[in-house]
């Protein structure tokens, strides 16, 4: 989001308390004052508006799970609502309805995130049968959940023990919301054109939509760069998804994984179990992460706060036995005395990757998704954005993780508005949404053939 917008949000919005990372973590431990787009007098007793309602069960028995889906009928708790003045700022960590305040406060403030890089309202996938969206801040049960009209959280269990809800994790939420997000955007497939790949891309977009959405608390932002000294591929906050403790996190954003470490892709989506499924989804996700700190490095030499050959060193990968400690002492030179020259880079990077990833949503199938789409989808978004400027950076990275990238005429790179054209060409084909109006024999040839596109 635009740090114009964002500020008109303060003008014009509704306050609520939220963590920006899990508050196990020590940095994190007090929540933060954020503004949703609602204004004050529109979010009613839930809290609840006209996209999204929280409900507190008493002893939910069990998730949803089709055909048991909302409205929820059984008892609640009374609905939490807003202070004299219209915010919901008045509530405290602990105090009763703090919990559902913070879910819909995130779920709102990751809304309006990514709408604004829509530039226009996210539809719901389910808006013809519900026109809200549930969100239910606690069930017993050790997992977190995104369906057909609903969100839905437990807690996470970290080694010692400790039970940590979900209604309180930011990442968690986010994500949960991403699925949404994509279920939205990009669609749903029938059972028939279901992949183990749309799978893996549901999960990875997800964890982006986290990744974005963090990037927008500037506490998150200061810690980050002071901690790394303004090297991203340092492990820190950013990259680490869904903390549970101060040593560990669901996922890493910036991972070592490439496609032959995870499940064949030809494997049936419903043979595979939901680890396997994450776990699909991390090559790609480390692929765009990796694209963000390069997008992000060379915006830092474009400024003249680090050196090209700085930025190529530090996106070495550990094989190539890069000088780590040199890294480290340049890297904490360069940023010294420049925080705020630093940050503003980040915000740029930030604000690509989020016009990046809504470009590429909007071009790729929901039909036999493939990575290879998404690796299209991505490189014409950038030359739509850009001009391709990011070309190489893109395609290096997708094919270190050895996701399949396309070529044009036998080349290698992408520089024309011919090629965009032929990238759109072959996406609008394979994103065709009436599969199922075609001859059977057509339909067919597209299943057996989808790696042509």
């Amino acid at each position: 989001m635009p740090a114009e917008q964002d500020q008109l949000l303060q003008a014009t919005g509704t306050r609520f308390k939220l963590y920006p990372q899990a508050p196990v973590l020590a940095a994190f431990a007090e929540p933060e004052t954020v503004w949703v787009s609602q204004r004050p007098d529109t979010i009613q007793p839930g809290p609840a508006d006209d996209r999204l309602y929280v409900v507190e069960p008493i002893d939910k028995p069990r998730p949803y799970e089709f055909p048991y889906l909302p409205p929820y009928r059984g008892p609640t708790r009374a609905a939490v609502g807003p202070g004299r003045d219209g915010h919901f700022d008045h509530l405290e960590p602990g105090d009763p309805g703090f919990e559902a305040a913070h879910m819909y406060g995130t779920v709102r403030r990751v809304l309006d995130i990514w709408e604004a890089y829509f530039g226009r309202s996210i539809p719901w996938h389910f808006r013809d049968r519900f026109e809200r969206l549930e969100l239910i801040p606690f069930v017993d049960w050790d997992n977190a959940q995104s369906g057909y009209g609903f969100i839905e959280v437990g807690y996470g269990e970290a080694e010692s023990g400790a039970r940590h809800p979900y209604s309180l994790n930011f990442d968690v939420l986010a994500h949960e919301f991403g699925h949404s997000l994509i279920f939205s955007e990009v669609g749903v497939p029938t059972p028939a054109t279901m992949t183990a790949e749309y799978r893996g891309f549901q999960e990875s977009a997800s964890d982006l939509v986290a990744l974005v959405a963090v990037l927008h608390f500037d506490t998150v932002v200061d810690r980050v760069l002071r901690n790394s000294n303004g090297d991203l591929y340092t492990l820190n906050e950013l990259n680490r998804i869904g903390e549970l403790s101060e040593t560990e996190q669901i996922r890493l954003a910036c991972n070592s994984l490439r496609m032959s470490d995870v499940a064949d892709v030809m494997t049936p989506a419903e043979q595979l179990s939901q680890p396997e499924l994450h776990r699909l989804g991390e090559p790609l996700t480390g692929a765009i992460f990796d694209i963000f700190v390069e997008v992000y490095q060379e915006l830092l030499v474009d400024a003249g706060l680090i050196d090209a050959e700085l930025a190529a060193l530090s996106y070495g990968a550990p094989e190539d036995g890069a000088p780590l400690a040199s890294i480290e002492r340049r890297f904490a030179a360069a940023y010294r005395d420049r925080h705020d020259a630093f940050k503003e880079v980040l915000l740029r990077a930030r604000d690509y990757l989020g016009a990046l990833l809504t470009n590429t949503w909007m071009r790729i199938p929901r039909h036999l998704l493939s990575f290879r789409d998404v690796s299209m989808a991505l490189l014409a978004s950038d030359l739509s954005l850009t001009g391709g400027r990011y070309r190489q950076i893109i395609r290096g990275s997708l094919a270190w993780r050895e996701i399949t990238l396309p070529t044009m005429g036998g080349r290698s790179a992408l520089f024309t508005g011919r090629d965009l054209a032929s990238l759109e060409l072959g996406l609008a084909v394979r994103k065709s949404r009436h599969l199922r109006s075609l001859p059977y024999r057509e339909r067919w040839r597209l299943a057996m053939r989808r790696e042509r596109f």
